[in-house]
């Protein structure tokens, strides 16, 4: 795929083809799975495989629809910055009440002035913070392997042609602001989006394990994001 942007293209071609990367072994992990695999949970309250792949599928759909608002926005002349607060994403950390986040968006915001994307991608990853996923991500359960696997392929090749239609953009002036998850450009927000993805593929491989599953195919997550 070409990718000819006004400004450190190459940046964006990484972005993309670490997140592409990071789906492949999305999909190894999972190939083979039987759809009782994918159904069963680990623990009451924890989610099955399928649904953590469904979470993957959905803040995919979230994060590209994101990137399209962008670009119309940059069509229409208009700034292409989105600032988001809790009401927009109720994303959170796991113990902190939703409906205090409203009086947190200042402080975070200062706050990830100071943080670099490389250390919220790392807390993201290594799954340091327990995250509760957004009500937008919450994921649907008794999904067919079959749908599945086809959607992990189709998501990706719709975050792609996303760019290959829309290919003289300067992505690194197009911005997302959140109060929680920080201030990305594109090209960082699709690094964020490896880095949560394969936060979720720690957990396929920790459930396999739990499970006794005899290849990594299994997720949990407590309503993490």
């Amino acid at each position: 795929m070409r990718i000819t942007t006004t400004t450190n293209a190459s940046r964006l071609t990484d972005a993309l083809a670490e997140f592409r990367a990071t789906r492949a072994r999305t999909l190894a992990l999972v190939e083979g799975s039987t759809q009782q695999q994918l159904d069963q949970a680990p623990a009451p309250n924890r989610w099955s495989i399928g649904e953590v792949l469904d979470h993957m599928l959905l803040g995919e759909r979230l994060n590209r629809e994101q990137i399209a608002r962008l670009i119309q926005l940059k069509r229409e002349g208009q700034k292409p910055e989105l600032i988001l607060n809790f009401s927009d994403l109720n994303v959170s950390v796991v113990g902190i009440p939703r409906s205090v986040l409203p009086l947190l968006e200042g402080p975070l915001t200062l706050m990830n002035m100071f943080v670099p994307n490389s250390l919220r991608n790392y807390l993201t990853h290594t799954r340091v913070l327990p995250f509760s996923n957004p009500d937008s991500a919450t994921p649907r359960r008794g999904r067919s392997a079959a749908e599945l696997r086809g959607d992990l392929k189709t998501s990706l090749q719709e975050t792609e042609t996303l760019f290959q239609i829309n290919p003289d953009f300067d992505y690194e002036e197009m911005v997302v602001q959140h109060p929680l998850l920080g201030r990305y450009d594109v090209p960082g927000l699709l690094r964020f989006m490896s880095a949560h993805e394969q936060r979720h593929q720690s957990q396929l491989v920790e459930i396999q394990r739990t499970l006794g599953f005899s290849r990594s195919t299994s997720c949990c997550g407590v309503h993490h994001a």
